[in-house]
């Protein structure tokens, strides 16, 4: 048992420590190859941010647990906007300061609840069918195109440390693989030892293991008043895990993939899913409108919202 509480917990370290470095030489080396600012912000960022979700949700779906895949996707989206989201706005509401949000925001607040309402009915269908996965790729690729015609504007990336981007990328990815593989095998070991199911070691292990570096970035934005960019990565996250992420398991058309799996299990999680998103979206459309003081009830609100979903995970 203490072998699986030291896999998990150095995996989260690294994770914490290579996920930021991924992002950030995956950008450099995307500029060195001459590539776009639009497809470095909806790809090569977008992986960045979701690449612990994606390999952890590779070595699971190596070992055709279902359920524990579904659990990492859902846990982890409920976690950006309940952990994530509130940490960043308990902190600036402490802080008594005005938030606000961009007009240009909106269009990605509507993207993510169609999103959110897809993965909710490919979860209901058949979450493990190759035929959802090509759905939700086409989805995401259709967020992509839509995002490129729309000419969204993209996070900058400061150059400095630029030399060597590529061989740093691949250390980070590396090291990157190695810690998902440590938080996955941590969290087998507790589902042989503990009478615990998929469904909650993913939606706690895995999707806590894989947010604890946004909850991080998130409070340091906040403690230095750039709480703008913790909106905007939020969505963009929570689109690629629910249209990439999800789309993993129906890849490897396992048939043993979906034993054990029971959607009835699943629909209070998700009706809280989209709940949250809802009032996540509601809430980030008003700022859009007029800025206003943070609110320490509504930062409650959605931190809280997690450890209530908690009873129905188990």
């Amino acid at each position: 048992m203490t072998l699986a509480f030291i896999s998990i917990i150095s995996g989260i370290a690294l994770i914490w420590i290579s996920a930021e470095k991924l992002e950030k030489y995956s950008v450099l080396a995307a500029k060195q190859f001459g590539m776009s600012p639009f497809l470095i912000g909806s790809t090569v960022i977008a992986f960045g941010t979701s690449a612990p979700e994606m390999l952890t949700t590779f070595f699971v779906s190596l070992e055709d647990q279902g359920p524990m895949v579904i659990g990492n996707v859902i846990g982890s989206n409920v976690a950006n906007l309940s952990l994530v989201f509130g940490s960043m706005l308990l902190i600036v509401s402490i802080n008594k300061q005005n938030i606000s949000q961009p007009k240009s925001i909106n269009k990605n607040l509507l993207i993510l609840l169609i999103s959110t309402l897809l993965v909710w009915a490919v979860i209901a269908i058949d979450p493990f069918n190759i035929i959802s996965s090509v759905v939700l790729l086409i989805t995401l690729l259709a967020v992509i195109f839509f995002w490129y015609r729309n000419n969204q504007e993209m996070p900058e990336v400061q150059e400095e440390g630029s030399e060597n981007s590529l061989i740093k990328l691949i250390f980070s990815l590396v090291a990157l693989v190695f810690a998902a593989w440590l938080i996955t095998t941590g969290a087998n070991l507790i589902l042989k030892n503990y009478n615990l199911g998929q469904l909650f070691i993913g939606y706690t292990v895995l999707a806590i293991g894989t947010s604890l570096p946004e909850i991080a970035a998130s409070v340091s934005l906040a403690l230095k008043s750039r709480y703008e960019a913790v909106a905007g990565t939020l969505i963009g996250s929570n689109i690629f895990n629910g249209l990439c992420v999800l789309a993993i398991p129906g890849l490897f058309r396992s048939s043993q993939m979906s034993k054990g799996w029971e959607y009835s299990e699943w629909s209070s999680l998700l009706v809280i899913l989209f709940a949250i998103t809802l009032i996540f979206c509601i809430y980030i459309f008003i700022l859009s409108k007029r800025g206003m003081r943070a609110s320490v009830l509504l930062s409650i609100l959605f931190l809280s919202i997690y450890f209530i979903s908690l009873i129905y995970a188990y």
